[in-house]
């Protein structure tokens, strides 16, 4: 039994969510990702728009700036129709979260609010029926027991003067 041998067992170390995340992209990567691919496409549309209005014919220039200008027409149309909608999802879930707070937390503080009146009753009736005469026993007795350790006192020293 001792000769065989012994097994160990290694456990990984246990990583919090902060030591996780900095292996990771942060979160605003994409959005800056995003951003940055935007803001090429406009840089390469505005340099094209430029290229042909350099060296093509003027007349064939201006149909392609009024084909651009359209374009960006239709998409601003476009993103302001989705600044709507998201307006409108907006509002939605505003009155959503509004309806969660009435209906759902405002009962929770009533119930809290209730509980601490409860417990606060409590520790009054407890004080007043139970400490209360607790207290007043306590020194009833403590007074008694001065009384009869100074009646025994008194009656030892009269005791030793007869003695004497």
């Amino acid at each position: 039994m001792a000769d065989q041998p012994k097994t160990t067992y290694s456990v990984p170390p246990i990583e919090d969510s902060d030591t996780q995340e900095d292996k990771g992209r942060k979160w605003y990567f994409w959005p800056v990702v995003g951003l940055g691919v935007i803001v090429g496409i406009f840089v390469i549309g505005l340099i094209a728009a430029l290229l042909v209005a350099i060296f093509a014919d003027p007349d064939d220039a201006a149909n392609w700036v009024g084909i651009i200008r359209d374009i960006f027409i239709i998409v601003l149309a476009m993103e302001g129709m989705l600044m709507g909608i998201a307006l409108i999802v907006l509002v939605v879930q505003l009155a959503a979260l509004i309806n969660l707070l009435q209906n759902e937390v405002q009962p929770i503080v009533d119930n809290a609010t209730e509980t601490v009146t409860t417990v606060r009753g409590t520790a009054q009736f407890m004080s007043q029926n139970l400490v209360e005469p607790v207290i007043k026993a306590s020194a009833v007795a403590a007074g008694v027991s001065g009384l009869l350790r100074e009646v025994i006192g008194i009656r030892r020293l009269m005791r030793g003067n007869r003695r004497s």
